[in-house]
């Protein structure tokens, strides 16, 4: 009789398993909606949700998480707040304004693979001393530009020490520092992009209409040395504390001298830039000529500024969901959504209603915060946490790259009378176009989709 019942019992969830395998795909689909807010994380394999890093490892997030919103310095939502004034101080036309915008972040973004090399070397209080300061001198030129070539020069060092090392100082800390929730790390650092586009556009128009546009350039430039420095110093001694050491932990030193050589060669890291790219390139166009957007359809000068706002927490909400799904399904399944859904939006802004630019903002948001713990950890988990610096400044140069030529292209296609509403489908049909087909080639021609399958 048992083993009858037995037999039947088996034979039961025999049947109960071919229906769930039947209806596996459905499952999931309809799991990542119904769970993809904040509100509702999934943990991964291990049952291990962000309580329990945020209550353990709360500094190298911190960390982490600081140099990440400083990299808001030389981010193109904040520089775009003063282009106004440059243009008017020195006599620049749009197109004038994007070429040297452009120059300046082409510049920064050569150097970037040096930069890559030294932060795989570097210990972290070495890589913020020189970073932080790197700002801070940025600032303090952009606050005395006269001169065309004082404002070139400011452009370069805030985008290189901003945009560039800032941001791969708390990215590739995170990524190293972490190794099981690699995905959700990421995804917390990744929470300063965010705050530093909620807070600092209102601290800056503030800051702008009660001394102006160079003293306060003077006030970044000091709350980037006597504010974020000691910060960061008091993290790093407690790290070292907590792990029982006097001295800064060595950084993993690589001997493969011909890894950048083997990168290059690897058709896996051109993959990953068709997907990757085209984000910042776009990012930047419609960020940088975010006024002339709102010109053109006679919106509120509100529109933008309050955009962002949404943008931010949106964004900051959907980094965390992100990240919770990268270490629970693997970052490769996921790598073409980021790029879809900023291509969605763009296609909301090229509607006249203000409604449709909260719309753009919203799956903007929605797309980046995506991005933040898709991209890094999909780069680490094809090539390796080992040399993930390397992987990030390389990328990340060719990600400047892409943003320098921005300004340019809009630039002077908007001064050769193409309509903003064509650039913007031209982009979101081209972004669609390359990136879903490139993230399936990714899927099944990489080792590592199949090592995150299983």
């Amino acid at each position: 009789m048992e083993k009858g019942q037995e037999s039947k019992s088996e034979s039961s969830r025999s049947d109960d398993d071919r229906e769930s395998a039947a209806g596996e795909p459905s499952r999931i689909v309809a799991g990542f909606w119904e769970k993809a807010g904040a509100w509702a994380l999934p943990r991964d394999s291990r049952g291990e949700g962000y309580g329990p890093i945020l209550r353990e490892r709360w500094v190298e997030i911190s960390f982490c998480t600081l140099f990440v919103f400083a990299s808001s310095w030389g981010q193109t939502f904040l520089l775009s707040i003063f282009q106004p004034s440059w243009r008017e101080e020195l006599s620049l036309s749009k197109g004038a304004m994007g070429a040297l915008y452009g120059g300046a972040t082409l510049a920064s973004g050569l150097l970037l693979p040096l930069a890559g090399r030294w932060l795989d070397r570097a210990p972290s209080d070495r890589a913020a001393a020189v970073t932080l300061a790197g700002l801070a001198i940025g600032g303090l030129i952009a606050a005395a530009a006269s001169e065309v070539w004082m404002l070139a020069l400011a452009l370069f060092a805030l985008r290189f020490f901003g945009q560039g090392l800032s941001a791969n100082v708390g990215v590739t800390r995170a990524a190293r520092w972490f190794e099981h929730n690699r995905g959700k790390a990421v995804s917390l650092a990744g929470l300063g992009f965010p705050l530093g586009e909620a807070v600092l556009p209102a601290v800056v128009t503030i800051l702008i209409g009660v001394m102006g546009w160079r003293w306060a350039w003077v006030a970044l430039a000091g709350i980037a040395v006597a504010v974020l420095g000691p910060v960061a110093y008091a993290l790093l001694r407690r790290r070292r504390a907590a792990r029982g050491l006097s001295k800064p932990l060595p950084t993993r030193r690589t001997h493969d001298h011909g890894a950048r050589g083997s990168l290059m060669r690897d058709w896996r890291f051109y993959g990953m830039l068709a997907v990757t790219a085209p984000v910042p390139f776009v990012g930047t166009g419609v960020i940088f000529f975010q006024g002339t957007i709102a010109a053109d359809r006679g919106w509120p000068a509100s529109v933008f500024p309050t955009g962002f706002i949404l943008f931010a927490v949106i964004r900051a909400l959907f980094s965390l969901s992100a990240g919770a799904w990268v270490d629970r399904v693997g970052s490769l399944r996921l790598l073409a959504a980021p790029t879809t859904l900023f291509a969605l939006g763009l296609v909301l802004l090229t509607q006249p209603s203000p409604a449709f630019a909260f719309g753009f903002f919203a799956l903007l948001g929605v797309g980046f915060g995506a991005a933040s713990g898709v991209m890094t950890t999909a780069w680490t988990d094809l090539f390796g946490a080992h040399r993930i610096g390397l992987v990030k400044s390389l990328s990340s140069s060719f990600a400047v790259i892409c943003a320098a030529l921005a300004p340019i292209v809009f630039g002077y296609a908007l001064d050769a009378g193409v309509s903003i509403e064509s650039i913007l489908w031209i982009c979101a049909a081209a972004m669609v176009a390359i990136s879903w087909p490139m993230s399936v080639i990714l899927r099944r021609g990489s080792p590592a989709f199949v090592r995150c399958a299983s």
